[in-house]
């Protein structure tokens, strides 16, 4: 495929440490445990996944003293990564035996499982296995097609296209534009991913780029880049709301906000956080937006990678 720029970048860092957006910490692992990923059910409670632990975790964010219960242990697991909803109230989840330090999991180790919640107890079987997949990461539903969803896989630089109901799995994308690249692993390439009008939006840690490709191929087109802002860290996970704008977990300690412009590009600023490190948001993973209102689809719940879940006030500036 080939590689295009489709970027504007005009609003620097104020350099400041302070919210452009009103945040509330609503909950602090007291172990700093690395909350990975994260997903709201229909009655607006959290799914957290870590990767650290194969346990998938709940939260209840109107709680008056918010705590992670948990749901459902994966065997064979170390670690959970990726989670979308892809029926009402089910669930997919990757899982493996990632190692950390390595940033790779055994092949073999990586299996996507369906979670159905809506019995009240869970109910989770294996849906797919991708063999050669040392990291499967961030997951996207289809819209059209409730049976799929996609993957990204971080050390091969692809995107997979996974059937949950019959198990089967194929490379939907694959370009250098999604791989790692210099230097040699560990390092992670595709990392977020969602689709969205006919295209595949993901970030690129390595790379840190923000892109998309249409799903049928084409054109890749970057439309955030970090190294004109001097960002040290990348782009991890990120969410659409109801305006089309993407907010993208940013590490070391920011969300950034792009907004698409009508003549096709897109202004980046900061939104939430330090450039050079915030205690507000510390190493952002992974975020999603509110359901069950106007109200609460305004509030944006971020996890990070030191145990911290915070609620984002978009409908207001501080």
């Amino acid at each position: 495929m080939m590689y295009t720029t489709n970027l504007l970048l005009l609003l620097a860092f104020t350099g400041s440490a302070v919210a452009a957006f009103p945040t509330k910490l609503i909950y602090q692992s007291p172990t700093g445990v690395f909350l990975e990923n994260i997903a709201i059910r229909p009655s607006s409670k959290l799914l957290i996944t870590s990767a650290q632990l194969p346990t998938l975790f709940t939260l209840d964010p109107n709680a008056a003293s918010a705590t992670l219960n948990e749901i459902y242990t994966f065997p064979n697991s170390t670690s959970l990564t990726g989670i979308v909803e892809y029926r009402p109230d089910v669930y997919a989840i990757v899982a493996s035996e990632l190692n950390l330090t390595a940033i790779s999991a055994p092949p073999g180790s990586v299996v996507i499982w369906s979670v159905d919640l809506t019995s009240g107890s869970p109910v989770a079987r294996p849906a797919a296995r991708i063999p050669q997949s040392t990291l499967t990461n961030g997951l996207s539903s289809v819209p059209g097609h409730p049976d799929l969803v996609l993957a990204a896989d971080s050390d091969l630089g692809a995107a997979y296209e996974v059937n949950m109901r019959t198990g089967a799995v194929r490379v939907k994308t694959q370009d250098p534009a999604l791989a790692a690249g210099a230097p040699a692993p560990p390092a992670l390439g595709i990392n977020g991913l969602h689709v969205r009008d006919g295209s595949l939006y993901f970030t690129n840690t390595q790379q840190g780029t923000f892109a998309r490709v249409p799903l049928r191929g084409g054109t890749v087109e970057v439309l955030g880049d970090l190294k004109p802002f001097g960002l040290s860290g990348g782009y991890d996970d990120f969410a659409f709301d109801v305006e089309g704008r993407a907010w993208v977990a940013t590490h070391p300690g920011t969300l950034q906000l792009f907004t698409p412009l009508a003549n096709g590009t897109w202004v980046q600023e900061t939104a939430v956080g330090d450039p050079a490190g915030s205690m507000v948001v510390n190493v952002p993973t992974a975020a999603a937006f509110g359901r069950k209102g106007s109200r609460k689809t305004k509030i944006l719940y971020v996890t990070t990678e030191t145990g911290q879940i915070v609620a984002v006030d978009t409908g207001a500036k501080a």
